[in-house]
Formats: C-alpha cells, structure tokens, sequence
C-alpha cells in the first residue's frame, strides 16, 4: 500500500448512507503496520475502541478463518480480515468469538502467530464488514477513510447522485467526474450530513 494513494472527499445526505453498506460488506482496503495484532490493527485503522471491539465485533475470519485470539495474531500485507456482529443459529455461535462451542472449529481456526514483522512498513489490508457492525461502525469507518478502486467507487457514485451534496464550491456534478478521471485505488471518506 502506498502512502500517496489519492484522495476523494465526499459528502451526501444522510440517505445515502445505507448504501455503502453494500462497499463495506463487499470489501475495501486499510493501511496498517507490520507487526500489528490483529487487535491494534482494528484500532489503528479502524477507529475500533476496546469496548466496540469485545461488544460489537463478535466474528473475525483472518484469511478464512475464524478467530478468537486477536492479540496474538497478526496481520500482515494482503490478509483479508472479515468482521461482523454475532451471527445467528448454531453455526453463527460456533464461528463467533469466544464462545463455548469454538472447539467445534479448532482445526480450521487461526492460531498464535509465532513470528512478528517489523513494524516500520506499512501493509495493505483487504477488509469486509458485515451486519449490524456495518451499521452501527459504517458511518466512522467511512469518515476515517477507506480504500476503493476508482472504477468501483466511480460508478457507486453515479447511482448515489441523488444524495451527493456540493463540498468545498465544487458542483455534485464536478465531483463525479473528478471521481471518473481517477485510477488505481483512491481513498474516499464521507461525510454524511442532516
């Protein structure tokens, strides 16, 4: 991940919000560090405080894999981490956190990492936020700031026209094709308003 990806600023009505849901579950980009735990990681890049994490963020799959341990795994450059709230029925229970049926699940779970990367590079991190998570935490995740593919993001924009709103002078309309002129990745935060 580069340090100078360029940036979008976006604002739109509050209406629009649940829509990003659907980019936050489809997944996204972070910068972290090497080294980070999981657990720093989803602070760091997240905005995630300690009690969102051990309330709200009930499910974590690092690389497919479902965890319980997040101060003793890491993450490193290209991991997929997936998050979400508590998911229902029994599989729901078993792939969630800590809970008593996680042995059901031993030989698929992630496991303490035994070595740590230096921390002084900074990793890309693919990440996915689903459920009640993606609305109770969406709308900070997004004002923080998160990492899209232009194309991606361009077109998501198009269909939220509706909701765009003028930021710093600069019509809806200039916005959008700023948004259509870039390339590569972009990091795009929102800020909602009304």
């Amino acid at each position: 991940m580069k340090k100078n990806e360029k940036r979008l600023r976006v604002r739109m009505s509050h209406q629009g919000r649940l829509a990003w849901n659907f980019l936050l579950q489809k997944g996204f980009y972070l910068v972290g560090q090497a080294g980070m735990t999981v657990r720093e990681f989803l602070a760091a890049a997240l905005g995630y405080d300690d009690r969102t994490i051990e309330e709200q963020v009930r499910t974590i799959f690092l690389n497919s894999s479902p965890m319980d341990d997040i101060d003793s795994a890491h993450v490193r450059d290209g991991d997929r981490v997936a998050l979400g709230g508590a998911m229902p029925g029994l599989i729901g229970i078993c792939m969630g956190r800590d809970n008593p049926y996680k042995g059901f699940r031993s030989d698929i779970s992630v496991r303490a990492d035994e070595t740590v990367a230096d921390n002084s590079e900074p990793i890309g991190v693919f990440v996915k936020i689903f459920s009640t998570l993606a609305v109770d935490t969406g709308e900070a995740v997004l004002a923080r700031g998160i990492i899209l593919d232009a194309a991606d993001l361009a077109e998501f924009l198009s269909r939220q026209q509706a909701h765009l709103l003028p930021l710093d002078g600069q019509s809806v309309e200039y916005q959008l094709a700023e948004a259509r002129t870039m390339t590569g990745r972009v990091v795009v935060s929102v800020e909602f308003v009304g």
